[in-house]
């Protein structure tokens, strides 16, 4: 019998229900573990020359952990640098992915993630400019109060480097980026190790964000103007980017992320040792 994957609501209402990349993590068979680049995997493990192996990902039962002796790795990446080849996303696509994570009682930070990058900076090919999507990244803190707090955030990020400045000798980049993002810290429904299904519908000039199909948050963006940046349940906007750092101020683009309609990126799933995750599945659509 076929298999018959639900299309999310959000997709169905946008019109997206071609589902264009699928992996259920039945067996290691979509990953090229042992890091041979031939074509025909789904998943790469050789990324920023940091190459996982069997100790940091395996599966178990119908699904993936990943999170082990490597104290930090880029993880699973839909392409391969050495071929030049792969599954890549665009602007107009609904990215969802179901994964848990155990975020460590008392270690401060994050990085269990699914999420894009520009494919330019992630071949090392051009990284004047570029986009990223993180669908979610998951956070653990502290609040006013000593607690811990874990929150979901998904998010928007610019990337782009300013003119080399000094002699030759001393030449520098200066590297930056600029970020919308929304985590929802005291309202975030997250305990132990659950099971979560995380969402984003990237649209022309917009992302939408979801958790377990309900929406969490938006972001909209325009060529002429910078989209707002919010952080955690507090909606009241931070200062753009020019009163922040002043020394940005003198960049070429304004919109902060209207590079993100034409952006070509890879997919990434990604852990470290002290923060594991079990991924479920990945699935990807578009528009007929």
């Amino acid at each position: 019998m076929e298999k018959v994957v639900p299309i999310p609501e959000a997709a169905k209402a946008a019109g997206m229900t071609k589902l264009v990349f699928e992996d259920d993590f039945e067996s290691m068979d979509t990953i090229d573990i042992n890091a041979t680049h031939e074509p025909g995997y789904k998943w790469y493990v050789d990324a920023y020359g940091c190459r996982l192996t069997s100790d940091y990902i395996y599966q178990k039962d119908s699904y993936i952990h990943m999170g082990g002796p490597q104290p930090y790795a880029y993880g699973l990446v839909s392409y391969s640098k050495q071929l030049n080849a792969g599954f890549t996303v665009t602007c107009g696509c609904y990215l969802e992915c179901r994964m848990r994570a155990s975020m460590p009682t008392g270690e401060y930070g994050g990085i269990p993630a699914f999420w894009t990058m520009v494919l330019g900076s992630f071949m090392g090919t051009d990284w004047r400019e570029g986009g990223e999507l993180d669908v979610v990244e998951l956070f653990i803190t502290q609040n006013e109060k000593g607690e811990d707090q874990k929150y979901f955030a998904g998010s928007l990020h610019h990337h782009y480097r300013t003119p080399p400045v000094g002699d030759e000798k001393a030449k520098v980049e200066f590297a930056s980026n600029l970020v919308n993002n929304t985590g929802y810290l005291d309202q975030f429904p997250f305990i132990g190790d659950e099971w979560h299904t995380y969402g984003a519908l990237w649209e022309k000039g917009r992302v939408t964000w979801y958790m377990d199909g309900v929406k969490m948050h938006s972001a909209e963006y325009t060529p002429d103007a910078l989209p707002e940046y919010f952080y955690r349940d507090d909606p009241t906007p931070l200062p753009r980017i020019e009163e922040r750092r002043p020394d940005l101020a003198h960049r070429t683009r304004v919109g902060a992320h209207s590079i993100m309609d034409t952006d070509e990126e890879v997919v990434l799933l990604t852990s470290r040792e002290t923060y594991p995750m079990d991924v479920d599945w990945v699935r990807i659509w578009r528009a007929e």
